[in-house]
């Protein structure tokens, strides 16, 4: 494939012209767009950066700093001084697991002033997702508590906590209005006038930012965009920064070696594998008529105080859906 010799070639050089740069990124994208046709073709593979395995090499490896700090940028939208790994991946360690890690957060930083940036890419939508992140966030918030290195009042160790910005990259429409915006930052407002509380008093708290890879409406002036396009695997615009065009030759499978396949292709079943059971699982359910069970498992859920809305991701029905059985279960007893 010419996408991994036309980026090795001009990154050799170290100058600041605009011509180069431009000839890179022209040669890149014509590559790219040929590629793109031999997939259709059926000819070769290209695996996507939400590979677990492609996204930890991509943004999580010594040297790869510029690439995660040109993608939390894009996300936050605010610039970083600097930004450190502080569980850097390595092919080694990812070996040792055996298999994609689900309980720890795939990428983990620290900028310039000590407060952590986490990116989690989640490709399906899990029972308890945003638990999963609160807990997640929090924590990474807690890792600095009592240092007495950072506090900032002697003895005071709540003077060492730092701020958390919690990036979650979504393969999934998480929110009802998930095609209204493509990034969407949580903070803590009042209920009322919806005052932010960091206005207010200045303090080291956790932002949760979701960010879906399913939404089509990213602003055209929006820099995210071409980062929209790499994690979708669709070819660069011509406007495409250096930087994000060296992360699509990153995780082009020609830079692979024979090992990293390995691990891609690993983590890829993983995923296929979990995607296939759900499948199945729900196949079932409607071929079998598990309605009973169905009955049964929402039932007990809503006598034991869950919402349902909660009910409704967790077994994956629509909250219409729950308020039918609830409201059968209500017709069954009165019979």
């Amino acid at each position: 494939m010419i996408l991994s010799y036309c980026y090795l070639k001009y990154s050799e050089f170290k100058i600041d012209d605009m011509e180069i740069s431009r000839e890179m990124s022209i040669c890149i994208i014509e590559s790219f767009r040929g590629l793109l046709n031999k997939i259709t073709e059926g000819v070769g593979l290209m695996y996507r950066p939400t590979n677990d395995f492609l996204f930890k090499k991509t943004f999580a490896a010594s040297g790869q700093e510029d690439v995660t700090k040109a993608l939390i940028e894009a996300i936050l939208g605010r610039e970083f001084t600097e930004i450190t790994l502080t569980n850097p991946y390595t092919i080694e360690a990812y070996q040792a697991k055996g298999r994609p890690e689900s309980t720890e957060v795939d990428l983990l930083a620290r900028d310039s002033k000590g407060g952590y940036v986490t990116i989690e890419m989640q490709v399906q939508r899990d029972p308890f997702f945003l638990e999963r992140v609160h807990y997640y966030a929090g924590g990474v918030y807690r890792k600095n508590y009592g240092r007495k290195a950072e506090q900032i009042i002697p003895e005071n160790r709540y003077s060492s906590l730092k701020q958390v910005y919690s990036i979650n990259i979504l393969d999934f429409p998480l929110f009802p209005k998930d095609n209204e915006e493509g990034i969407r930052t949580f903070i803590y407002r009042d209920r009322e006038n919806g005052e932010a509380l960091m206005d207010i008093k200045t303090y080291n708290g956790i932002e949760l930012t979701f960010v879906s890879l399913t939404n089509y409406n990213i602003s055209e002036d929006d820099q995210f965009k071409h980062w929209w396009r790499f994690f979708k695997m669709e070819a660069p615009l011509e406007d495409a920064p250096d930087i994000v065009l060296k992360a699509y030759a990153e995780v082009d499978e020609v830079n692979l070696t024979e090992e990293e396949r390995k691990m891609a292709d690993l983590a890829q079943k993983y995923q296929d594998d979990f995607e296939a059971a759900v499948g199945t699982a729900r196949y079932e359910g409607r071929e079998e008529g598990r309605a009973e069970e169905r009955y049964e498992l929402v039932s007990t859920m809503h006598e034991n105080g869950v919402s349902t809305e909660m009910i409704a991701e967790y077994t994956n029905m629509t909250p219409a859906e729950v308020k039918q059985i609830l409201q059968a279960s209500k017709l069954k007893l009165i019979d």
